[in-house]
């Protein structure tokens, strides 16, 4: 550790010299530049280079090799945050590849398929990253999902629910991406308002949750237009879920100074005694994991809520 005192020079600018050992070793020299970045906890971070990691634009893949899960190598190079993707074939891409990669890149927000022949496909990230503000995509998440519920609860429109679940795949696919950018790219991880890299895991657990709930949302409505069941307590159950995940959402947009409250215990026993006693176990399963999940983001919030007044209050 190195204790410097603040200097004053000609009445207007502050400064503090950095420990020659520090320079000689990051090879700086004068006239160089540095990095300063603020943390959300008012630390300043000195780097002799940008904080980022190493960022790679572009990259080639042989699609022979990854025919099978081309769909989860194309996830992981968008995570990464590559913008110009190429994927050729020494023989021919065949047209079942072809699909996949098409029914992909749709869950993939901001891009497109820029050039394609028998052999190669080039595709773009349009994206603009740096602009991302992670709780917006929360809420769009969530106003989806409410959608969904008001269309079970009103009448069921099954092919409204299809194209809700698709928004949601896209949607959680570009947490997923912002949230590993801002593992390795400190510019991502304030632009995306996560603000603190600790933060990451709940962030990205949320997103995972919204997810889940979406599918099994999902799920539910596709047993229900087939089995045409109408189960009992339906509206009380499921505006429960609604009030439950809009109230957890809304605290995130609000940024209100109090730590955030979960369930009342009550109430979620109410609601789970009424799931209990639904007589299709189909139904009731649903039910169960969505309450859970619901339950488990409220459990992240309160976590992130909790950190954020101890930094309010100066203890972190």
């Amino acid at each position: 550790m190195h204790k410097r005192k603040i200097q004053l020079i000609a009445g207007t600018t502050y400064t503090i010299s950095l420990p020659k050992e520090w320079v000689r070793k990051n090879n700086l020299k004068e006239k160089n530049e540095i990095l300063i970045h603020e943390k959300n906890d008012r630390t300043l971070v000195i780097s002799p280079h940008s904080i980022e990691g190493k960022k790679l634009n572009e990259i080639s893949l042989n699609i022979d090799e990854y025919a099978s899960n081309i769909d989860q190598v194309l996830f992981a190079v968008y995570y990464l945050g590559i913008e110009n993707i190429t994927l050729f074939s020494k023989k021919e891409i065949t047209k079942d590849v072809k699909v996949k990669i098409r029914k992909t890149i749709t869950h993939m927000s901001g891009t497109e398929i820029g050039y394609e022949d028998k052999q190669k496909i080039t595709i773009k990230v349009l994206l603009d990253k740096s602009k991302v503000d992670i709780t917006q995509v929360f809420y769009r998440i969530s106003l989806i999902i409410e959608s969904s519920i008001s269309n079970i609860l009103e009448q069921l429109d099954i092919n409204e629910i299809r194209i809700n679940e698709n928004e949601i795949d896209r949607l959680y696919h570009l947490i997923a991406k912002i949230v590993s950018l801002s593992l390795i790219d400190s510019n991502i991880l304030y632009s995306s308002k996560i603000r603190n890299v600790s933060l990451i895991p709940a962030y990205f657990l949320i997103g995972k949750k919204l997810e889940n709930i979406g599918d099994n949302i999902n799920h539910l409505s596709e047993y229900l237009h087939k089995s045409k069941i109408n189960f009992e307590n339906k509206k009380e159950i499921l505006n429960f879920i609604k009030i439950e995940l809009n109230k957890s959402i809304i605290y995130f947009m609000s940024k209100p100074s109090k730590t955030f409250e979960k369930i009342n215990v009550d109430n979620l026993r109410i609601i789970n005694n009424s799931i209990s006693k639904l007589k299709d176990r189909t139904i009731q399963n649903y039910l169960e994991d969505i309450i859970r999940y619901v339950v488990d983001i409220e459990e992240e919030i309160v976590n992130i809520s909790f950190y954020n007044k101890l930094i309010r209050d100066n203890i972190l």
